[in-house]
């Protein structure tokens, strides 16, 4: 089905003239695009064997070299193409650019987004197509936000460029809707399609005023699933398989790197078909990691690393005092500024990302961390020795509780999202609370003897040795060489259950330090850019593209800005099932 003939002739109720579109409908319509709207996608899960889906195979000897050389991966391997919606840091952005310059919009967009409901979580992040799901709520935040967005901007100066005065209402409207529809389309808009909306301008205007017609216009609009949802029909591609269109390669290349729609120049290369060719692409991804836009992609860094625990922190003042007002914004913007230094400098690395003793601090947080001669508000970069790049900036410490550190939570976040190895859930009639066992020793001794029993010993035992190196940080990430029961902290550990980090570790800087060698935490790092920036997992049809991710990776010197660009390059990207 062809949404560009089934999804712009809604039903329309109508009363006291007001334009709304039943909730229900949208997730029909939206339905039409595929026959399928979210449900359960496939799913490799998060990935136990040594490579993560990397494309290789250790245990046969096989690298990614050795897939990419294979003849399976001689012909284009596109994989899945799942019909996307967008997220709502995507909505957000989108919008935002949608309506620039327009006026008191960007704060009502905020106001109505602030209001919709959390994406679920999936694989450590809120993008995974298969759990966009559109139910009752959903669509009708969708139509309350497009309702409001709307009232505000038909009446801001800046959304209609052309006078209705002298050109006529129905003409000047006639060329908004091909204006700004072929923009929050994402392509130009079919005749039919222009013909629907100047039926909805007509109606809306009938016995009222120009810009009540143009606010039933962008009313409807702001609801059609090719706004929604990014639309893919594709093209038959000269290599005997499908391709996305160039204007859908424009939206590709743009929700990737600015998690947002084509600016301008974009959408003129899609007009004039060049963004076809792999050197095509990679110039346009170029030019578009050099824009101030490209600070979006920190995006993933949020979900990758949850910063979103930072809000609810909370700290006993009696256990931690002199805890700096704002602690979690400065936390939160500690790693933002690190990892945009690394993005800005193509030999940013992996490497660096883990083991970097330095970091950036404003007054408050040299304050608080006691590091260097920093004053005002400006994060500046510090020499910060025995710490570990984001392994042991604050953001990462603070997944803790009240009144102590917990090496648990340190060593599953390490363990899940940086090693990409699955922990199972504790059995139902496990006692997870260490209170109590044994007080007069210290949380690294009560988890030893938690794991003498062996029904905690299986889990514990892959998560607690990767969390106490981290025992000489506090709960606030500052450096301490006691407890809070003002015992000595003891960081070395012997970690277990993984490819190529077993051994014994001194404490987080050594972990750092292994972690930036480790082929498992590299192939880890491509397999969760891979899940964010194509909003899906991997299957076994993406070999080809997770071998040719990790090989340009590796020639990049790991580098983190270098895999962005790859991430355009594979048949994933390229190309459509």
């Amino acid at each position: 089905m062809n949404p560009e003939q089934h999804t712009d002739r809604w039903p329309l109720d109508l009363p006291g003239k007001k334009l709304r579109v039943a909730a229900p409908l949208l997730l029909a319509l939206a339905a039409g695009c595929n026959g399928q709207i979210g449900g359960p996608g496939q799913s490799t899960g998060p990935g136990t064997d040594p490579w993560v889906g990397g494309g290789g195979d250790p245990e046969s000897g096989q690298v990614p070299e050795d897939v990419l050389a294979s003849p399976f991966c001689q012909t284009p391997q596109p994989g899945s193409a799942p019909l996307r919606r967008l997220s709502n840091h995507e909505y957000t952005n989108t919008l935002k650019d949608l309506f620039s310059g327009v006026s008191g919009v960007a704060s009502t967009i905020d106001t109505v987004v602030a209001t919709f409901p959390n994406e679920p979580e999936s694989l450590g992040f809120r993008n995974n197509a298969s759990f966009l799901t559109v139910g009752s709520l959903v669509a009708q935040k969708y139509l309350d936000a497009a309702e409001q967005i709307a009232a505000v901007a038909a009446r801001a100066p800046g959304l209609v460029a052309c006078d209705p005065a002298a050109l006529g209402e129905l003409e000047c409207a006639r060329d908004f809707i091909r204006t700004f529809g072929a923009r929050a389309y994402r392509r130009p808009l079919t005749e039919a399609e222009v013909q629907s909306y100047e039926e909805r301008f007509t109606a809306g205007s009938d016995g009222a005023a120009f810009n009540d017609g143009i606010e039933w216009v962008v009313f409807s609009m702001l609801q059609s699933p090719n706004v929604l949802y990014r639309v893919e029909l594709g093209q038959a591609g000269a290599e005997g398989v499908n391709e996305p269109t160039p204007y859908e390669m424009a939206s590709r290349l743009s929700y990737l790197v600015w998690q947002s729609q084509p600016d301008e120049e974009l959408t003129r290369a899609a007009a004039a078909d060049e963004l076809g060719t792999p050197e095509q692409i990679e110039a346009q991804v170029r030019r578009m990691l050099a824009d101030p836009r490209a600070d979006r992609l920190f995006e993933y860094f949020d979900q990758w690393l949850d910063t979103d625990i930072l809000s609810s922190m909370s700290r006993d003042p009696a256990v931690y005092p002199g805890v700096v007002s704002g602690l979690p914004a400065l936390l939160h913007e500690e790693t933002r500024t690190f990892v945009k230094s690394l993005f800005a400098d193509p030999s940013g690395s992996l490497d660096e990302l883990f083991t970097a003793e330095y970091s950036f601090v404003n007054g408050a947080l040299a304050k608080h961390y006691g590091v260097g001669d920093v004053s005002g508000d400006d994060f500046v970069r510090v020499d910060m020795p025995g710490r570990s790049g984001v392994l042991t900036q604050g953001m990462m410490l603070t997944r803790d509780k009240a009144t102590r550190t917990s090496i648990v939570r340190r060593g599953l976040k390490v363990r899940t999202d940086l090693l990409c190895k699955l922990v199972p859930a504790p059995p139902n009639d496990v006692q997870l609370d260490l209170e109590g066992l044994g007080d007069e020793l210290s949380q690294r001794e009560r988890l030893e003897l938690h794991r003498t029993d062996p029904s905690c010993a299986g889990c514990h035992n892959l998560m607690d040795p990767l969390g106490v190196v981290f025992e000489s940080f506090d709960a606030v990430g500052r450096s301490r060489t006691t407890d809070e029961e003002g015992r000595p902290v003891v960081t070395s550990s012997n970690i277990a259950h993984t490819f190529d980090l077993d051994g014994p570790v001194a404490n987080a800087a050594e972990l750092g330090q292994r972690l930036a060698q480790s082929e498992e935490a590299r192939a880890c790092y491509v397999l969760q850019n891979f899940r964010f920036f194509y909003g899906r997992d991997k299957t076994d049809a993406d070999r080809c593209s997770m071998a040719a991710l990790s090989v340009a990776f590796k020639e990049s010197g790991y580098s983190l800005s270098e895999l962005v660009v790859a991430l355009t390059q594979t048949d994933a990207f390229r190309y459509r099932p």
